[in-house]
C-alpha cells in the first residue's frame, strides 16, 4: 500500500514539475516580433504587396553642445598654410596615416569650452554651440577666407556615440559614423533584441539644452515611425527593458531545481520502500 502511494506520488511530483516548466517558460510569437507584432496580414497577403506607405520624421541634424569634440581639416590652395594649420589640427602627428580610434579621436580634436567656443589657429574664438556641422563648416570657411584661397575646411564630429543597455546580445558603447541614424540602426548594432527584450516598452534618454528627456517607444508597432525619435543622436542612450517572463524563467529554473530535488527525494524514497 505505502509503495502504491509514493509511486503515484512520485509520478505526480514529475508531471507538477514538467507542466510548470512548460507554463513559466514559453514566449509568445508576437513578443518577438519588432514592427508590426500587433498586427494581422489578410488572407489574400503576397510577398510583393504593400500594405503601408509609411512618411519618415524629416531628419534634424545635431546641434553641438558644450565639450562636444570636433575634427577639423582645412584644405586649400595656399600649402604653406594649409599644412602649418593641419598639422595642429592633428596635434603635430607625424604619422602620415591618423587613427581613428576613439582616444586617438579624443586627444586630436577640438573640445568646445563650457561657454561654447572653439579655440583655432591663426583666427578668433568661434562660438559654434547650438550650431549644426554643415553650419559649423561654412563659419570656419568664412572665417579662414582672409587667410587663404579657396578655403574649404571638413567638420566632423569626433566622440559622436550612443549607450545601448539592456536586453540585447551586444550591450555597451556603439560610435556613430553615419550622419542620419536610426533606433533601428542602433538595435542592430548591439545584435538585435534578446528573446526577452520588451520590444513595447524601450526607453530613450536624451540630452538636450532643457535637460534629459526620456521617451517611452513601443517597437512591436510600426507608429513609431512616424515620430522625431525614429532617428537617434550623439549621446543618447537606449535602454530596453526584460519582460515580465524573464523573471518567470528566473523563477522557474528556481523551481525546476526544487522540483528535481524533490523528484530524486521521491525516487530514493521509492526505492527503499520498494
Amino acid at each position: 500500500m505505502l509503495y502504491q502511494f509514493m509511486h503515484k506520488s512520485g509520478k505526480s511530483v514529475l508531471l507538477l514539475a514538467f507542466t510548470l516548466l512548460l507554463m513559466q517558460s514559453c514566449i509568445s510569437h508576437k513578443d518577438l516580433v519588432t514592427l508590426n507584432g500587433n498586427e494581422s496580414l489578410p488572407d489574400d497577403f503576397r510577398s510583393d504587396k504593400l500594405m503601408h506607405t509609411t512618411q519618415v520624421q524629416n531628419y534634424s541634424e545635431y546641434k553641438v553642445q558644450c565639450y562636444d569634440q570636433l575634427m577639423i581639416k582645412v584644405n586649400a590652395f595656399e600649402g604653406s598654410t594649409e599644412e602649418f594649420l593641419n598639422r595642429e589640427f592633428e596635434g603635430n602627428s607625424t604619422s602620415q596615416q591618423p587613427n581613428f580610434d576613439p582616444a586617438s579621436l579624443y586627444f586630436n580634436s577640438y573640445t568646445i569650452d563650457k561657454e561654447g567656443y572653439i579655440d583655432l589657429p591663426i583666427v578668433e574664438k568661434i562660438k559654434v554651440k547650438g550650431l549644426s556641422i554643415s553650419k559649423i563648416k561654412e563659419a570656419l570657411n568664412e572665417a579662414y577666407k582672409p587667410y587663404l584661397k579657396f578655403a574649404s575646411t571638413s567638420v566632423k564630429l569626433a566622440n559622436s556615440r550612443i549607450t545601448i543597455m539592456g536586453e540585447v546580445n551586444n550591450p555597451g558603447i556603439h560610435y556613430l559614423y553615419n550622419d542620419q541614424n536610426t533606433i533601428l540602426d542602433a538595435i542592430s548594432m548591439a545584435g538585435d533584441f534578446t528573446d526577452f527584450g520588451n520590444r513595447k516598452k524601450v526607453k530613450l534618454i536624451r540630452k538636450t539644452e532643457e535637460g534629459l528627456q526620456t521617451i517611452y517607444l513601443n517597437m512591436s508597432r510600426s507608429e513609431f515611425l512616424y515620430s522625431e525619435y525614429y532617428y537617434i543622436h550623439p549621446y543618447d542612450v537606449v535602454y530596453v527593458e526584460p519582460t515580465k517572463k524573464k523573471s518567470r524563467d528566473t523563477g522557474a529554473n528556481a523551481t525546476g531545481v526544487i522540483l528535481s530535488g524533490i523528484s530524486v527525494g521521491v525516487l530514493i524514497l521509492n526505492l527503499f520502500v520498494k
